[in-house]
């Protein structure tokens, strides 16, 4: 990422008034003319949501609110529209600022901010909740995913442990405890509760999705690549809508060797920036100089909202684009907010490529603190410590 589009990522990383930086910023103007502006199609609801907008436009209360609120929160996961987040989310606030607001109207809310990366809010909302109805193990399940984003591991392993023993929920408990154990430094402990456990095939698909997920990026950590990818096809086929599960396959099959598998992969309809990015680095010449001139119009059109940028996928951007400052910017403000195997990579990528020794320092140290262990990871800053 190079010029306007890396000073605007700068610029968003370093104000502290979001309002005051969406009111400087210059109006985003894109240049590129297969940008997307706005999907006004996806606009015009269907008529089970149009009926639910009704019902909620004439007696708005918490049944009402829920309802439609997770018919957006459905509808932008199933088609890939974040708009449909912030209507939920405007629906949502207004729900729990209610008095006795009921427990799923504070879940999904919690779920709209977690979807644009307020995962501190987020957390807080929850932690609320489960303060007034500790047993809603729905609300810790989602707690115990955001301290998984977070890094708090130690955390996340409190609340999953304490779902273990709930049947709906014990598939998604299970490799909630695994990520959490191997995010703590129990790496090979992690890999074999996984493999002991009979996965049930009546789960719900979404939760057995996760369950392949969960125990193919532990693969993919140990360097087990081909077992991770073959757990990831799985983990797809159960959640095809998921794009964090095709991104990491994809991320998997170019570290494999294989971008034209990946290129395949990431071309889907309505493809978000984390897969945009991910297919600019495999694409052919001409392709790739649109796709990341879509990225960072994408990029440039955040910061002149003023809406969180999404710092993993400006790294990776930079890094692919040989613009290594900016990508350790991103990077290191990315990693303070979220802690995923894709965030560990990327910092370490940048540190590498920059080499920062103070950069270099904070993350081996976090790593030594935690005990994660990442093949790759280790990889890269041992190759940049020899160099």
């Amino acid at each position: 990422m190079k010029g306007p589009a890396r000073s605007l990522v700068v610029l968003a990383l370093s104000m502290g008034a979001v309002a005051a930086h969406a009111a400087a910023a210059p109006r985003f103007v894109p240049t590129d003319p297969h940008f997307v502006v706005a999907r006004v199609q996806q606009a015009v609801p269907d008529a089970a949501l149009r009926e639910l907008i009704a019902r909620w436009r004439t007696v708005p209360g918490d049944a009402q609110s829920v309802a439609l609120g997770a018919a957006f929160l459905e509808r932008a996961h199933v088609l890939r529209e974040p708009m449909f987040v912030g209507r939920a989310e405007a629906v949502l606030a207004e729900a729990v600022d209610r008095p006795r607001a009921s427990a799923a109207a504070r879940r999904l809310y919690a779920e709209t901010l977690q979807y644009r990366h307020d995962f501190a809010a987020a957390r807080a909302r929850l932690d609320e909740l489960l303060h007034a109805e500790p047993h809603d193990a729905a609300a810790r399940l989602q707690r115990a995913s955001v301290k998984l984003v977070q890094g708090d591991f130690s955390a996340a392993r409190a609340d999953c442990a304490q779902l273990v023993s709930q049947a709906g929920l014990r598939t998604e408990a299970l490799a909630c405890l695994a990520e959490s154990l191997a995010g703590a430094g129990a790496l090979p402990r992690a890999r074999a509760l996984m493999a002991a456990y009979p996965l049930d095939y009546a789960d719900d698909a979404r939760a057995r999705g996760y369950f392949f997920a969960v125990r193919a990026e532990l693969h993919e950590r140990a360097g087990d690549l081909d077992r991770a990818i073959a757990d990831y096809v799985a983990g797809l086929s159960l959640a095809p809508a998921d794009d964090s599960i095709r991104a990491a396959l994809a991320d998997a099959l170019m570290a494999r060797g294989e971008p034209h598998e990946a290129c395949a992969l990431l071309d889907v309809e309505r493809a978000g920036l984390a897969l945009v990015v991910r297919r600019a680095a495999c694409a052919g010449d001409r392709e790739r100089d649109r796709l990341r001139a879509q990225a960072e119009g994408w990029l440039e059109q955040e910061a002149a909202r003023g809406d969180a940028p999404h710092l993993r996928e400006a790294a990776m951007l930079a890094l692919d684009t040989g613009d290594f400052s900016a990508a350790l910017d991103a990077a290191r403000a990315n990693f303070a907010v979220q802690r995923q195997l894709t965030d560990v990579r990327a910092l370490a990528r940048a540190v590498a490529a920059t080499r920062n020794e103070p950069a270099r320092r904070e993350l081996e140290d976090w790593l030594r603190a935690t005990g994660y262990r990442d093949a790759v990871a280790e990889a890269i800053l041992g190759a940049a410590g020899r160099s």
